[in-house]
């Protein structure tokens, strides 16, 4: 696709995408975005980001915090994420996948929030993050455990 047919704002999120994929960092954030093309708005950003999507430029996975884009045209991308849990959007499940609420589980279990809460950290994880992870994590091992039992009764 040619630059002439991008606007402005789409030319600016393109060029800030390139950049860092080209430097071999992170994909922008919807701040860093905005920041870069001066709009108002976070959310004009991901419209943004979903223009040159469907423009075909570029490629993104979505996970539950971040993202990692892919320059079409160079097929370059941004540096990998670190919590590939994905995007609750983007999620192929039944149903809701559940959360974790840690103030339950100190109440409940404080040896096993505080384990979770030590090991976030060992990881340099956010909080947030660790905990999505585990229960994707976990609701995956437990749905690939229920398909195995199924296959075995055949």
């Amino acid at each position: 696709m040619n630059d002439i047919s991008l606007s402005h704002w789409e030319r600016e999120v393109l060029a800030c995408v390139t950049e860092a994929a080209e430097a071999g960092r992170q994909a922008p954030t919807g701040d860093e975005l905005q920041e870069r093309c001066g709009c108002d708005s976070i959310s004009t950003t991901v419209h943004l980001v979903q223009r040159l999507e469907r423009k075909g430029l570029i490629q993104v996975e979505r996970y539950q915090r971040t993202r990692r884009i892919t320059i079409v045209a160079t097929g370059k991308a941004t540096a990998p994420v670190t919590n590939r849990t994905p995007h609750w959007r983007t999620l192929k499940r039944p149903g809701r996948m559940p959360s974790a609420a840690l103030p339950g589980l100190k109440t409940r279990r404080p040896d096993v929030a505080m384990a979770i809460i030590k090991a976030a950290h060992r990881e340099g994880m956010a909080l947030d993050d660790f905990i999505a992870e585990l229960v994707w994590a976990g609701w995956q091992s437990r749905e690939e455990a229920f398909a195995a039992r199924v296959a075995a009764t055949g």
